[in-house]
C-alpha cells in the first residue's frame, strides 16, 4: 500500500497497559490480513497507558508501514479509544477487537464474509468464553439477556469487541461514556442491519482485566438510558423492510411525541397510587400531580433541546454543556443513584412517616427521570463533543494535514 492509497480494511485495537500483548497481537493481525490479500491498516489506540505500551508500539511503527499509532494525553476509556479509531480509520470495512490477545484475528475473514451478505454490522459471539465464571461470565449472560429484551436487538454477546462494520454506518454512530457495549443497539438508531457469528476466545495470558463486578450497577443504569434513547431516536422501517432514509426519518419521527408519551406514561401510575392511598390521599395525590407536571416540563425542555441539536450543526443547546461536562456525559449516573436513594428512603418511611413518604418517593423518581432525559440530550449532541485528546499520531501514510487538524 503506497502513501496515498486508502486501505480496504482497517483494524481498530484500543489498548491500555498491554505492553506484553501488542507485539504478538500485531503479528497475528498482519498474518491474517496478508492472507486476505486486500490493502489494510492496523490502528492501535493507546488510551494513556502507564506502562511501556506506547514505546513498544512506536518501535513496531518504525518497522511496519501498515501500522498507525494514536496516543491519548490521558486515559479516556475504551469507548473513547474505539471512537478515535473509527474516526481515523480509512478503510471501507472496519474490524474492532480487544488488545489482550483474547480475541482471535483468525476470525476476521469469516466476519468480513458475513458482512458481505448485505449486513452493516457483524457481532462476535464468545460462546465458549474463557473468563472467570462467577465474576465475568454469569453477570455477562444476565446483562446480555436484559439488553436484548430491552433494546430489541437479539445479540448474545454485546460485550464482545470483535466486530465487523461498514465504515459509512459505524462512523454515524455517536460513541461516548462507556457505551461501546451498546454498539449493536446504537447501530439500530442509524438503521443498521445486524448479524452475529460465533468467534473464538482465549484465556488472558498477560496483564490484568480492566473490568469486574463493580460495573453491574452502571450497566443497569445504562440499559434504562438506552431504552429511552431508542424510543426517541431509533429509525423505523417501511413496509418493505428497509430502514427509512434520513429525510423521511426526520419528517416522520418527531422526538417531542416520544418524550411527551414517556413523561405521561411515567406519571400516570403515580396519579393512581396517590388516590388509592387512604391515610395520605391528598398529600400523595398533590405530590404525584406535582411530579407529573414537572415531568411534562422536563420533557418540553428536553424535546426542545433535541430539536435544536438536530437543526443546528455548530452550537450546543444551553442544557447540553451541563449534562455533558458537569455530569461527565453520563447524567443517569449523576442523578440515578441519588434518585434511587430518595425513592428507597421514601418507601422505608411509608410506615412511620406516611405524610413525608410520597413526597420523597416522587422527588426521587423525578430526579431519576432528570438523569434519563439528560441522556437523551447528551445523545443528541454527542457527535459535537470528543471524550479524548490526541497527543500524537504515528502514521505511516504521509497524511500530515490530517494529523495537524487533530493535534
Amino acid at each position: 500500500m503506497n502513501a496515498t492509497q486508502k486501505p480496504y480494511l482497517s483494524i481498530v485495537v484500543p489498548v491500555y497497559n498491554e505492553e506484553e500483548n501488542v507485539r504478538p497481537l500485531y503479528e497475528k493481525i498482519r498474518t491474517v490480513c496478508e492472507a486476505i490479500g486486500r490493502t489494510y491498516e492496523v490502528l492501535f489506540v493507546d488510551d494513556g497507558s502507564q506502562d511501556n505500551t506506547f514505546e513498544v508500539l512506536s518501535e513496531l511503527r518504525n518497522q511496519e508501514h501498515h501500522l498507525v499509532v494514536i496516543r491519548f494525553q490521558e486515559n479516556a476509556g475504551q469507548t473513547a479509544a474505539m471512537a478515535a479509531g473509527f474516526e481515523f480509520a480509512q478503510g471501507e470495512r472496519i474490524i474492532s477487537m480487544d488488545g489482550d490477545l483474547q480475541n482471535d484475528p483468525a476470525d476476521i475473514p469469516q466476519l468480513l464474509e458475513k458482512l458481505d451478505e448485505d449486513y452493516d454490522l457483524v457481532c462476535g459471539w464468545r460462546r465458549e468464553r474463557q473468563d472467570k465464571f462467577w465474576t465475568r461470565r454469569v453477570p455477562s449472560v444476565a446483562a446480555n439477556w436484559i439488553i436484548s429484551k430491552v433494546t430489541g436487538v437479539a445479540i448474545h454477546d454485546n460485550g464482545c469487541s470483535l466486530k465487523a462494520y461498514r465504515a459509512e454506518i459505524i462512523k454515524q454512530v455517536p460513541l461516548y461514556g462507556e457505551m461501546h457495549r451498546f454498539i449493536p443497539a446504537m447501530s439500530k438508531v442509524v438503521g443498521a442491519r445486524i448479524a452475529e457469528m460465533v468467534v473464538k476466545h482465549h484465556p488472558r495470558r498477560f496483564g490484568t482485566s480492566k473490568y469486574g463486578l463493580s460495573r453491574i450497577w452502571r450497566v443497569i443504569l445504562d440499559i434504562l438510558a438506552f431504552k429511552l434513547i431508542l424510543s426517541i431516536f431509533a429509525r423505523q422501517s417501511n413496509p418493505n423492510g428497509n430502514s427509512l432514509t434520513q429525510k423521511s426519518y426526520d419528517n416522520e419521527i418527531n422526538p417531542k411525541f416520544h418524550v411527551y408519551r414517556i413523561a405521561a406514561f411515567l406519571s400516570l401510575p403515580f396519579f393512581i397510587i396517590g388516590f388509592l392511598l387512604i391515610n395520605v390521599a391528598i398529600i400523595a395525590a398533590l405530590s404525584c400531580i406535582g411530579m407529573g407536571i414537572s415531568l411534562m416540563g422536563i420533557s418540553l425542555i428536553t424535546s426542545w433541546s433535541i430539536s435544536k441539536a438536530q437543526r443546528e450543526a455548530a452550537d450546543l443547546s444551553p442544557l447540553a454543556p451541563f449534562f455533558i461536562y458537569r455530569c461527565a456525559r453520563r447524567p443517569i449516573r449523576y442523578f440515578g443513584p441519588f434518585g434511587t436513594l430518595l425513592t428507597a428512603l421514601g418507601g422505608i418511611l411509608t410506615i412511620g412517616f406516611p405524610n413525608v413518604s410520597p413526597i420523597l418517593i416522587n422527588t426521587g423518581i423525578l430526579i431519576f427521570c432528570c438523569g434519563l432525559f439528560g441522556e437523551a440530550i447528551v445523545f443528541a449532541n454527542a457527535k459535537r463533543v470528543k471524550d479524548y485528546t490526541v497527543e500524537i499520531v504515528l502514521n505511516a501514510r504521509e497524511d500530515v494535514k490530517r494529523i495537524e487538524n487533530v493535534l
